[in-house]
């Protein structure tokens, strides 16, 4: 039987990462991917800040376009424009990314086997099958950066994420209509719960989708969005789940999930390389220290490391990103809420050259607590927003309303 400190399930570039940071620590660490490890096909709107690309150690070889703005569409049909002087995000190939990152991962020391998924885990030892040929691996420290649906999480008796988006996305051949600004579309009639987007990726390509709350019909919403917005020629179509919630827990004996498969996405826009980055640097470094005995909590050395150990994993990401994560979703609840004339008169609110100046300006997608921490200290700003909604007794209404929704039957 073969053994190893750590061993990562799942080679998308966060479990890419993940498994490079614990190898950093002198573990022998062992990657599987179920696919090619070429990253597709790729399920990824694949707009991400700066900042995600430093987070995940990667260097800028993936980025195909800087997004400075875009136009921001409200339900009943009011354009606002977004223009920055710096760059407030970056369209990415997401497959050449992960290359990247399996490359950097294997130059580290890691060994990874593509097509090999594991079938079943338990505290100490992973079972993982490549072809027909299946083996059992001794091992310390199990990493869960399997997604959404992690069966990582299932065989640790762990929860995972309790609430998702449904979300699609094509591929067209079209360019961008406002050149290399996004496009954004809010309202029950695009996207309920969430939004609609138009992403300008490789030349002559466009990237436009919609994620919406479970129930929705996202391919009717989205072929209407084609139809009435952007006819061009589907190349390409992909689907999946977003996580919107972290997971109560992350850790068991044994294991840690990481990724889509603990949550850890920012709700306000559905992204999770940065938020992933973050939390793959902790999980490599937590798990490969506590495999190693270099953890001062850690257990002994011969066996898999214990909950207790791996606690220090979840308190640090917590710590790092658990305050933001919790407004974004906060944020996301109070938004949903609303009806489609109040977004409507929120856009007309901020529709001030001043204001719309220090939205593109203070905006950032990683910490969009920021925004709207520099928005609500302007007393007129914060004034406008409060009479769009009609008044405090309304906004009252929408919180009870938006947390009420927390008792709806996760998919």
């Amino acid at each position: 039987m073969s053994g190893y400190d750590v061993v990562v399930v799942g080679g998308s570039p966060i479990g890419a990462a993940a498994a490079r940071h614990a190898a950093s620590t002198g573990a022998s660490v062992l990657l599987i991917e179920k696919g090619d490890g070429t990253g597709e096909p790729v399920r990824c709107a694949g707009i991400v800040s700066p900042h995600a690309l430093e987070a995940l150690g990667a260097s800028t070889s993936s980025v195909l376009r800087e997004i400075c703005g875009g136009r921001l569409y409200a339900p009943g049909g009011r354009a606002i424009e977004l223009h920055a002087d710096t760059t407030k995000a970056v369209v990415i190939d997401r497959g050449v990314l992960t290359r990247e990152l399996i490359s950097a991962a294997t130059a580290a020391g890691v060994v990874v086997r593509i097509h090999t998924q594991a079938v079943a885990a338990r505290k100490g030892l992973i079972t993982i099958e490549n072809g027909r040929a299946r083996e059992e691996v001794a091992v310390k420290v199990i990493i869960g950066a399997d997604g959404p649906k992690s069966a990582i999480a299932s065989w640790f008796s762990l929860s995972g994420p309790k609430r998702f988006l449904v979300a699609e996305q094509v591929v067209i051949a079209a360019e961008g209509r406002v050149g290399d600004g996004v496009e954004i579309f809010f309202g029950k009639d695009f996207a309920p719960g969430f939004f609609a987007w138009a992403i300008p990726a490789e030349e002559g390509r466009l990237r436009v989708g919609l994620a919406a709350t479970p129930g929705s019909d996202i391919s009717i919403l989205l072929a209407r969005l084609l139809r009435e917005q952007f006819p061009g020629k589907v190349l390409t179509r992909i689907g999946g789940l977003i996580p919107i919630g972290p997971a109560e827990t992350t850790v068991a004996d044994g294991a840690l999930l990481l990724g889509d498969a603990a949550g850890q996405v920012k709700p306000t826009s559905g992204g999770g390389l940065y938020t992933g980055g973050v939390c793959a640097r902790i999980a490599g470094q937590v798990a490969g220290d506590s495999a190693i005995g270099n953890a001062i909590s850690s257990a002994a050395s011969a066996g898999a490391v214990d909950l207790e150990a791996l606690s220090v994993y979840e308190r640090r990401w917590q710590e790092e990103i658990g305050d933001e994560l919790k407004f974004g979703h906060a944020a996301r609840l109070l938004f949903s809420a609303l009806t489609n004339e109040e977004i409507d008169r929120l856009f007309a609110a901020i529709d001030v050259p001043e204001t719309l100046g220090m939205i593109a300006q203070n905006g950032d997608i990683d910490y969009p607590s920021r925004l709207i921490d520099s928005v609500l200290t302007q007393k007129k700003i914060r004034t406008r927003l409060l009479s769009a909604i009609g008044g405090w007794s309304r906004a009252q209404d929408l919180i009870r309303i938006a947390f009420a929704s927390e008792g709806e039957t996760p998919i």
